[in-house]
């Protein structure tokens, strides 16, 4: 059964929803679905699924009761609106963090749910990674203020516990009868939607450190360097095949390292500088 808090797009969840009860139904069509919802255009539907048009908050209503929701389910929907078509990272985090909250009033806290909201924490805070990376690195007992100071640059000593809790409840880490805090794997992947959305926020918080080590670390203790190119999209392909394969080889050296006594973060960039339009000069 489709229900609208499975999906983090509005518009794959009408397709979804629509397809459903064409099978219960052969003559249903975008059009009833307009008509339901009271609205003038009959094919307006089936535009907003196609992504030819948006809808305002009124129409959202009206779309939502024709859908025959309850009331989290329709405050779950026009959040949903809401967090496709936020402009900005804050106001889509926010929108993305009353999903979560009306998702668990509306169908009931559940492990999959916890799971998801603290895998987008994970990723969207950077120094999350850190923290389990020292974890795997020392003798950790719960001193939150030696970890906290440990960081570059350093956070507090409640953050740093918030952290800790967060990475338990993800499975991440776990604690022996001594005491110690260990991690469970050393290597982690990411591959859900909702992880998805806390990953941008977690490669712009590297980027600001980077720009801050560029500034503060001494050039022994960082690795900055770069390359603008021109290329075509075949080669812009093979460019990452071969960024994967390389960070894969770092990770295996990484995971042969037993001496390791500090935490580093390697990131790739990749990306355009000009737009693809316009002619181009034949080679000499």
């Amino acid at each position: 059964m489709i229900s609208v808090f499975d999906y983090t797009d509005y518009r794959r969840y009408l397709e979804d929803w629509y397809t459903e009860k064409k099978k219960e139904n052969g003559s249903f069509s975008y059009q009833l679905m307009a008509e339901r919802a009271g609205f003038a255009n009959r094919g307006f539907v089936y535009l907003l699924v196609k992504g030819k048009r948006s809808i305002s908050r009124d129409n959202c209503l009206k779309l939502s009761h024709a859908l025959g929701h309850d009331r989290y389910e329709e405050q779950y929907f026009e959040n949903l609106v809401a967090f496709n078509h936020a402009k900005g990272m804050k106001e889509q985090d926010r929108y993305f963090g009353n999903l979560c909250r009306i998702k668990a009033r509306g169908k009931g806290p559940s492990a999959l749910q916890t799971v998801n909201r603290s895998c987008y924490e994970f990723y969207s805070t950077w120094y999350h990674s850190a923290v389990r990376s020292i974890i795997d690195l020392y003798e950790f007992r719960g001193d939150w203020k030696w970890l906290s100071q440990m960081l570059t640059p350093a956070i507090t000593a409640k953050q740093a516990e918030r952290s800790v809790r967060l990475l338990e409840r993800l499975g991440m880490i776990e604690r022996d009868r001594n005491g110690i805090w260990h991690v469970t794997a050393r290597n982690i992947t990411t591959g859900n939607e909702v992880a998805a959305l806390g990953i941008r926020n977690f490669h712009l918080g590297c980027n600001e450190l980077a720009t801050k080590a560029i500034a503060s670390l001494p050039v022994e203790q960082r690795n900055v360097t770069g390359l603008t190119m021109g290329i075509s999209p075949m080669m812009y392909g093979k460019i990452c095949e071969e960024i994967d394969q390389f960070q894969n080889r770092i990770a295996e050296m990484v995971s042969e390292d037993d001496s390791a006594n500090r935490v580093y973060q390697l990131n790739f960039h990749l990306f355009p500088l000009s737009k693809p339009d316009g002619e181009r000069k034949g080679k000499q």
